[in-house]
């Protein structure tokens, strides 16, 4: 991250138009270079809105229209499977920047999962705002990493 602060731009550049870059979005590839939590929220809206409605081109002489409908609204993840999609497009984010936390990620996402397997689908919003809330305080603090499941019992 040091490194990157130097010139926050060219690092986001130089992480998305890498020839073995993950699919991610421009927001996020930001969010890692600055050492902030990643939205997956946005990450969710991204892939849940890959899917577009009836999408089709008239041409009247010669003037085109091209018109449809297109799910673009924000959503909000209330799922295991939503999670977990968001979570995995993330981790090969995160990974693929920092391939020395590869551990740490894939300890944290096993630990994640593990709490939505231990509690009632009606109880899975607690662990998505648990897992914010750890996301956020990572972020926030350096002095954890993901992997300190520790630090994260008074949350």
């Amino acid at each position: 991250l040091l490194n990157w602060s130097q010139d926050p731009k060219e690092a986001r550049r130089q992480l998305m138009y890498h020839e073995d870059s993950p699919e991610f979005h421009e927001s996020g590839w930001t969010e890692i270079v600055s050492g902030k939590c990643i939205n997956l929220d946005t990450v969710h809206t991204i892939i849940a809105s890959a899917r577009t409605a009836e999408k089709r081109t008239e041409t009247i002489g010669d003037i085109e229209i091209r018109f449809g409908t297109a799910e673009s609204s924000s959503k909000r993840i209330t799922t295991l499977s939503a999670w977990i999609s968001a979570w995995n497009r993330a981790s090969r984010a995160i990974k693929f920047a920092f391939p020395h936390r590869t551990a740490e990620v894939d300890t944290y996402g096993e630990y994640i999962s593990a709490k939505f397997d231990q509690m009632l689908e009606s109880s899975h919003s607690r662990v998505i705002r648990f897992d914010k809330a750890v996301r956020n305080r990572v972020a926030s603090s350096r002095r954890y990493e993901l992997s300190d499941l520790e630090a994260f019992r008074d949350i």
